[in-house]
């Protein structure tokens, strides 16, 4: 398809220049979703997404999430996931992780603008990984997320921005904000049942054994039956 290597293309040229223009690491999200009405206004969803880091050059993880939301009216949703995730460890070996969340999102439409709060409590078990006294297992958190959208009409790019930030929960040494996330993007509309999402995203790691800051190219493709 013409507008998937386009898209591809434009990642790769992106993540060429970030890669020499900055000094955190470059890394790219690739996902595809399928989703799935069951009854009116309760969608089940499964996504698989690929993670890259060290400026493209390694994988950082590959996951599987089961997602099933409620539509209560067209200002606000709830749902709940679990997300089976297989990530490499930098100083370790490959880790399990099993994660689940539980969100509730509103949003408010307006001249053709929509802007959306979201709230998610998140908690991610790390199989072998002890419990100490300076780290938990699992890690849990406060995911708080806002973000506004431009419907363009007659146009079938959709521009977005949002602002994440990561309130931890059960931090041995201290809770409170440890990561903030900004993404600048657009969703494509290919017809009906298809569409992609095209982004930048930078996150701050403030507290994470894990990981670094982050420069992020992303592709996501979803398709719904």
């Amino acid at each position: 398809m013409k507008i998937v290597k386009i898209a591809c293309l434009s990642a790769a040229l992106l993540g060429s220049t970030f890669s020499f223009a900055q000094s955190d690491d470059l890394g790219m999200y690739t996902s595809v979703e399928v989703s799935r009405k069951i009854v009116s206004k309760l969608e089940v969803s499964l996504e698989e997404e690929f993670r890259l880091r060290d400026n493209l050059n390694e994988i950082d993880r590959f996951s599987t999430a089961l997602q099933l939301s409620y539509k209560f009216c067209p200002y606000l949703k709830a749902g709940g996931a679990y997300n089976l995730i297989n990530y490499n460890h930098p100083t370790k070996d490959w880790e399990i992780r099993h994660r689940y969340y539980f969100f509730v999102q509103g949003s408010y439409e307006f001249n053709r603008f929509t802007i959306s709060l979201r709230e998610r409590f998140q908690s991610t078990y790390r199989q072998g990984v002890s419990e100490t006294s300076t780290r938990a297992n699992p890690k849990q958190y406060i995911r708080s997320k806002v973000a506004l959208s431009y419907n363009i009409k007659n146009f079938s790019f959709e521009p977005y921005t949002s602002c994440e930030f990561y309130n931890s929960l059960n931090n041995k040494t201290g809770n409170g904000l440890d990561k903030i996330g900004f993404i600048l993007g657009t969703k494509y509309k290919i017809n009906n049942k298809n569409s992609l999402d095209l982004y930048y995203k930078y996150v701050n790691f403030d507290e994470d054994e894990d990981e670094t800051n982050s420069h992020i190219i992303g592709i996501g493709y979803s398709h719904k039956f």
